[in-house]
């Protein structure tokens, strides 16, 4: 059940910073690129369905290409540096960002999960 206490931008911001959704506690992952299956302090299972690590692939490749793009426009207007070292550059900085940025990205997906679905288990 969703802690009614807890605001959207509260369970986005803990799963922008690696933490459970639900109780803002746990881990929601078990080394750099392992998610835990569950949350050790309150139980939320993190991914419910195959397939839901898609939508945290969107949020990474929109963030990574937002900074990019916009760094580079922004750089190359400002500095009007070299365009192959500036472009060599900003290639190299994107690929970076998509390894760095992903267990964020994945974590803020299960957490935009966690608000807008049931995570109580079914009954039968």
């Amino acid at each position: 059940m969703r802690d009614s206490s807890r605001t959207s931008a509260s369970v986005i911001w803990d799963s922008f910073l690696l933490r459970c959704p639900r109780c803002g506690t746990g881990h929601t992952f078990a080394g750099l690129f392992k998610i835990n299956p569950i949350c050790e302090h309150c139980g939320l299972q993190f991914e419910r369905e195959s397939g839901e690590s898609v939508g945290g692939m969107y949020i990474n490749l929109g963030a990574a290409e937002m900074f990019t793009v916009g760094g580079f426009i922004l750089f190359h207007t400002l500095f009007n540096l070299p365009f192959v070292p500036h472009l060599i550059f900003w290639v190299i900085f994107n690929i970076a960002f998509v390894v760095i940025f992903y267990r964020h990205s994945r974590s803020v997906w299960m957490g935009i999960a966690y608000l807008t679905r049931n995570h109580e288990p079914e009954a039968h």
